[in-house]
């Protein structure tokens, strides 16, 4: 193994482990930093590494430690929720376009597609956030329909490349059903795209739901969400930065590192960009 690739197994190894170790603690949130809606106007912005507060306490008292923890149960929710909406979603409509005979639900689902596309994915999130009720899961449907488009172009294409393998055709000759053709041969082919894809995706929605709830679009009080965090601290950018920084850096932290499996999975499959 030469040393580039030896680097990035191991930065993807890096990058796995603490993803891992980020949705343990946002799952044991509670028992490691406590209840993060506790106030104690006594004990307003102390500062990081204070005694009982590890990362200090906000403007109400309340631990940021706690906070941000559970602010990753939000972003974990959203990102691998979107994400999955998304890989299901774009791949069945990529399988149904590419698998079509007379061409003409190709045609509807690639318009559908492009004026989806033609939208930058914050102003459609937007949009479609101030139509319906903000909230977690509301954004995490919202933003699963939004990156679908992306599956299902990544979908479509390479499932009309995998229609023209040897293999495939053979199967069609000895007369094996569409449904089955779809189960047996392409979903296998399209699974390492759509896992690369959605990986990129769900650094993208960590992103996405933070300035959602930043604008007070996604995750609503009281439930803590480093958005929310990040527009209450704006306040007090001069006279406690450390409640912007924690929160932003493990936002950025959480993205990097699903981004940087998703560049990982490309290289792992010999995937072309």
């Amino acid at each position: 193994m030469s040393d580039s690739r030896l680097t990035d197994h191991l930065g993807a190894t890096l990058a796995l482990g603490l993803l891992v170790l980020a949705g343990l603690a946002s799952l044991a949130a509670t028992p490691l930093a406590g209840n993060p809606l506790d106030q104690d106007l006594t004990r307003m912005f102390l500062p990081p590494l204070s005694p009982g507060h590890l990362l200090g306490t906000d403007h109400l008292g309340r631990d940021v430690l706690s906070r941000v923890l559970h602010g990753g149960r939000s972003s974990f929710v959203v990102s691998l929720g979107s994400a999955g909406i998304a890989a299901v979603l774009g791949t069945f409509l990529g399988i149904v376009s590419a698998m079509d005979r007379k061409g003409s639900i190709d045609r509807v689902l690639q318009v559908l597609n492009d004026a989806i596309l033609a939208f930058p994915t914050i102003l459609l999130a937007i949009t479609v956030a101030i139509l319906f009720s903000p909230g977690m899961y509301q954004v995490t449907v919202t933003l699963g329909i939004v990156f679908a488009p992306v599956l299902y172009r990544v979908s479509r294409v390479e499932a009309r490349r995998v229609m023209q393998q040897e293999f495939y055709l053979v199967s069609q000759m000895l007369g094996t059903g569409r449904v089955l053709r779809g189960i047996l041969h392409l979903l296998p082919n399209l699974l390492p795209q759509v896992l690369v894809q959605s990986a990129s995706l769900a650094a993208l929605a960590i992103g996405t739901e933070a300035a959602l709830s930043f604008l007070g679009l996604g995750t609503q009080p009281p439930h803590p969400s480093w958005g929310l965090m990040l527009s209450d601290a704006r306040r007090y950018l001069v006279d406690a930065p450390y409640l912007s920084v924690f929160p932003g850096a493990a936002a950025a932290l959480l993205a990097f590192c699903f981004q940087v499996l998703s560049d990982y999975g490309a290289e792992f499959f010999h995937l072309q960009e």
